[in-house]
């Protein structure tokens, strides 16, 4: 795998295209991505990811991707969803020591999922913070659809809301809001639960319940 060197500053847009190995060095490189190849994005403490307030700061929308993201900050995104990063293809996304913050999930009447937004496809977090987001539903995180997401350890400051089909698990991490589920006539999604710290409970839908998994951890 290719590997290349991003200055402070740079921008990454021309750079991810090819896929490959980027190192981002510390400093503010200016974001709002669109990921269409398998890409490393390795970073180190010190490096931000901004938005500049112009859509999703990272998104993946087509299949079939592998990406890995680490060390990073994504910050001062702005989109209907997902303000931090956004995925809507069937790829596998993994997020390792990151931090998610100062996104908006607000514009032209959307607003779910100030921090994250996860339609479709896998993603695992790791040890990662999720922190001062806004959103009119789903502050921190919404998983929807028949989408798959794991957070181990790490610290989720606001609400997630799980729905549809879609499964979470919790293994380890302090959530300081709550978690709403809720499914469909057809689907149910599916928490489970595993050491994790829930500080404003779990709301499960009465008609349209998740079915909650609570295992030893």
């Amino acid at each position: 795998m290719s590997s290349s060197k991003v200055p402070a500053g740079g921008a990454l847009s021309g750079r991810v295209g090819g896929g490959g190995q980027l190192r981002p060095e510390p400093g503010v490189h200016p974001a709002g991505l669109l990921l269409e190849a398998n890409v490393e994005l390795l970073g180190e403490p010190g490096v931000i990811l901004d938005g500049q307030r112009r859509g999703s700061v990272l998104q993946v929308d087509a299949d079939g991707l592998v990406v890995r993201l680490c060390d990073l900050t994504l910050r001062n995104g702005a989109a209907e969803v997902g303000g931090g990063l956004l995925v809507s293809g069937w790829s596998d996304v993994r997020l390792e020591r990151c931090v998610i913050e100062g996104n908006t999930a607000t514009l032209s009447g959307g607003g779910s999922g100030g921090g994250v937004y996860l339609h479709r496809g896998t993603l695992r977090m790791e040890a990662c913070v999720i922190r001062d987001n806004i959103a009119n539903s789903a502050s921190a995180l919404c998983i929807t659809g028949a989408a798959r997401a794991e957070l181990c350890g790490g610290r989720v400051e606001g609400d997630i809301v799980l729905s549809e089909g879609a499964e979470l698990t919790l293994d380890g991490v302090h959530v300081t809001g709550k978690v709403t589920a809720r499914g469909t006539t057809t689907r149910a999604p599916t928490l489970i639960l595993r050491g994790a710290q829930i500080d404003g409970g779990v709301e499960n839908d009465v008609n349209l319940p998740a079915h909650v998994v609570v295992e030893a951890g």
